[in-house]
């Protein structure tokens, strides 16, 4: 396997290197470029609990706040935007590894538990809109904190995969659906063939379901988009041959 690792510039290395500690191979190549936005003002004053979509959304929020975070429930979407929250001094509420999405996050307990009222989402434009509906639905009145957007990135896509032709890619991580998206737009249409018989990782059910519906035949669902996930996935692979998700 020689993995195509396409997460936001920064979010790859750490697993670049975990991947080569274990024998597999893998390229950077961002799929998804990040824009700061010039932040409004925060919204946390009465708010029973917020929650970060995102490592991005904890770093944007920590500059934004000048390092004074407010003292409330803080729940975020995996262990990744945990550990980032942590290494701001905040506690964080997260789902168990494979319950890594919006649904694992409305179903945790401390989050039934809270009262009614202002609940901050602190995020990037766009994206689901799950979270916010379901605690909206049940009496929350939604503050969104909108810090960033994604935008794709600017490349050339038939110089990238000659490259990755010659490396030997035949496996892609797609975190999320704009990811998949933005890979079959930026390359030529003659090279959508080959997209389709790569090996996907995708973090849920919903992404696989796109990259079916791009032809896409070889998807195995992680389970979630933190490192721990992907590598435990990808031992199972590489020892076996095969994952019992895969399709």
């Amino acid at each position: 396997m020689h993995l195509l690792l396409t997460r936001p510039e920064g979010r790859n290395e750490t697993l670049r290197q975990a991947l080569a500690e274990r024998g597999v191979a893998s390229s950077i190549c961002p799929m998804v470029a990040i824009e700061a936005l010039t932040p409004p003002p925060a919204p946390f004053s009465g708010a029973v609990g917020a929650f970060f979509v995102s490592r991005t959304a904890v770093a944007l929020a920590d500059k934004a706040l000048g390092g004074r975070w407010p003292e409330l429930p803080c729940f975020a979407v995996g262990v990744g935007t945990a550990e980032a929250l942590a290494n701001c001094g905040v506690e964080a509420l997260y789902p168990a590894e494979d319950q890594q999405t919006s649904e694992g996050v409305l179903a945790l307990s401390q989050l039934k538990a809270l009262r009614e009222g202002p609940f901050v989402i602190v995020r990037g434009e766009g994206g689901r809109e799950t979270l916010a509906e379901s605690l909206s639905q049940r009496g929350f009145q939604i503050r969104p904190w909108i810090l960033y957007r994604r935008v794709p990135p600017k490349l050339d896509g038939a110089t990238l995969v000659q490259g990755w032709h010659r490396d030997g890619v035949d496996a892609i991580l797609a975190t999320s659906g704009e990811i998949l998206e933005n890979l079959f737009s930026l390359l030529p249409l003659a090279q959508h063939a080959w997209l389709r018989q790569c090996h996907w990782l995708v973090p849920v059910e919903r992404v696989a379901q796109l990259a079916r519906q791009r032809g896409c035949q070889h998807v195995t669902v992680l389970g979630g988009a933190g490192d721990d996930a992907i590598l435990g996935c990808i031992g199972k692979l590489t020892h076996y041959g095969e994952h019992p998700q895969g399709s």
